[in-house]
């Protein structure tokens, strides 16, 4: 699993996820990470990916999709990306003291 304070990754752009995901791929492992900004990341690994952690990114843009709520990043991998085969890891930034981002 991916370290919290190491946590930028290749990119791969949502629409990769959602409406131009390869017939048969698969979403392996989803982590979600708080950054010191107190926003929160989504990382996956795909199955037509070589397994490696990658940093959901905006629909076509190579910048990092953040959330400001935990919920909120929680139901887009489960709604938007169709992800329910597995646990979801959740690592909150210890230095982030913002209860509202949860």
């Amino acid at each position: 699993m991916p370290q919290t304070d190491d946590w930028q990754y290749d990119p791969i752009f949502e629409r990769e996820l959602t409406t131009r995901r390869p017939a048969g791929g698969t979403i392996r492992s989803v982590e979600i990470a708080q950054l010191p900004s107190s926003e929160w990341i989504i990382n996956v690994r795909v199955s037509w990916r070589d397994d490696k952690w990658l940093n959901v990114c905006l629909w076509e843009q190579p910048t990092i999709k953040t959330y400001k709520r935990l919920s909120s990043a929680i139901r887009h991998v489960v709604f938007d990306y169709g992800y329910e085969d597995d646990h979801i890891r959740v690592v909150p930034n210890k230095e982030c003291s913002n209860r509202v981002a949860f």
